[in-house]
């Protein structure tokens, strides 16, 4: 496994919104984890890599996280957008993925496949197992690659994801980092924000 980590600053939050391009070294066969504002720098390094997209995998629904959805779409037009089916709805929902409340685009784009826990999604010669992760919103999920977790924003490095937004759960939130901490100990975690860590030092 590949990986590219880009960020971006959406809306007028301040804060950096990361996005992921994973691939398969072989194949060249890639998924892009969440896509901010930033489709541009994207599209650039996809094609000066030679990678051959997929899915763009959502952790969840929230604009910072999407808003970037319509511009890779018009690159990659047969590219496939991959949710939970608990968040499908909120993209489409301005008062549950919250873009005018963060000052973001509002990109109103259905999912083309809706996503359970358990799922599995290969990619060339590699797979992404989907867990998840309710709390955040009530589809928060993470994404799990070889010994790598893309955990949107549920759990961040010293913390974890605010539960008093659209959809969110503190009990919820609280299993769901039970669960992430049963992973390997050395298992990276790269966030929807800020820098990585590990399970270890997250337990």
């Amino acid at each position: 496994m590949l990986l590219k980590t880009f960020k971006g600053v959406v809306g007028e939050m301040g804060t950096y919104t990361n996005t992921y391009v994973v691939y398969d070294e072989k194949t060249k066969e890639g998924i892009i984890i969440d896509v901010a504002n930033n489709a541009d720098k994207i599209y650039n390094y996809i094609e000066n890599s030679e990678i051959k997209p997929k899915y763009i995998i959502l952790t969840h629904c929230h604009g910072d996280h999407v808003t970037g959805l319509k511009n890779i779409k018009n690159y990659y037009p047969n590219i496939k957008i991959m949710i939970h089916e608990a968040d499908s709805a909120g993209l489409t929902d301005d008062s549950v993925n919250m873009c005018t409340y963060i000052s973001c685009e509002s990109n109103f784009v259905n999912a083309d496949i809706v996503l359970k826990d358990g799922d599995e999604i290969k990619i060339g010669e590699i797979v992404a197992k989907i867990i998840h992760t309710p709390g955040h919103t009530a589809g928060s999920i993470s994404i799990l690659v070889e010994d790598a977790l893309f955990s949107g924003d549920t759990l961040f490095r010293g913390t974890h994801g605010r539960t008093d937004l659209p959809t969110g759960d503190e009990n919820q939130m609280q299993k769901s980092l039970k669960k992430l901490l049963e992973l390997p100990e050395d298992t990276i975690v790269y966030p929807g924000h800020g820098v990585g860590t590990i399970i270890s030092d997250e337990k």
